[in-house]
């Protein structure tokens, strides 16, 4: 067997693990998925924004794929309304329609680059309490969805970003981490709160 193969097996064993354990499990039952990239998160998403889970109320995330992270924020922030934004190819944005039908009073779906997408909400004014990035992993694509991203999010709210470790071997210019560096660089108003896999931010005073 390949190191290759190997690591696959882990990783569904692991994921096989994370769901038995997972108390949200239940809202991902009879959905339509193809792959997990959520299960063993969101025991530490519900641990580590229990604090803002009340207030809540303006959700966006940046990569959607076929839903199962929305289905969580929505489960999660009871009283949210959540923005998702991705290219929506047909077969993940039809299984993304689907896991998400009822919830369609609570969700706006946007088509198309995160770029594009970033500024057309900064025109509309909208602010954000809580804002996932999980868009495009390209270092120069994750420092535009930072940027854009942070000018939507209110003093105070939280900045979650995936595949901070990423693939480490990959040039610079093809990892998550370099991005993140230089943003946190920029940014003295970006608090850490979570430096792992992930990487989460609360946006304080400038």
């Amino acid at each position: 067997m390949s190191e290759s193969s190997r690591l696959t097996q882990l990783h569904a064993r692991v994921v096989e693990l994370a769901r038995a354990q997972d108390p949200y499990a239940h809202i991902f039952a009879g959905r339509e998925f193809r792959r997990d990239y959520v299960a063993g998160r969101t025991m530490v998403w519900s641990t580590l924004f229990k604090d803002m889970r009340d207030t809540t109320t303006r959700v966006l995330e940046i990569g959607s794929k076929e839903g199962r992270s929305a289905l969580f924020w929505l489960e999660f922030f009871a009283s949210a309304h959540l923005t998702c934004v991705d290219l929506f190819p047909e077969e993940d944005g039809g299984r993304f329609d689907r896991n998400l039908a009822a919830h369609g009073a609570r969700l706006r779906k946007i088509a198309g680059t995160s770029i594009k997408a970033l500024g057309l909400l900064r025109e509309e004014n909208a602010v954000f309490d809580f804002i996932y990035v999980d868009g495009s992993h390209q270092r120069d694509d994750v420092m535009i969805d930072c940027l854009g991203a942070w000018r939507l999010l209110r003093v105070g709210g939280v900045m979650l970003v995936d595949d901070y470790t990423w693939k480490p071997d990959n040039p610079d210019a093809e990892r998550v981490a370099p991005a993140v560096d230089t943003f946190l660089a920029w940014h003295g108003d970006a608090e850490m709160i979570l430096r792992s896999h992930q990487v989460a931010v609360r946006k304080r005073p400038a």
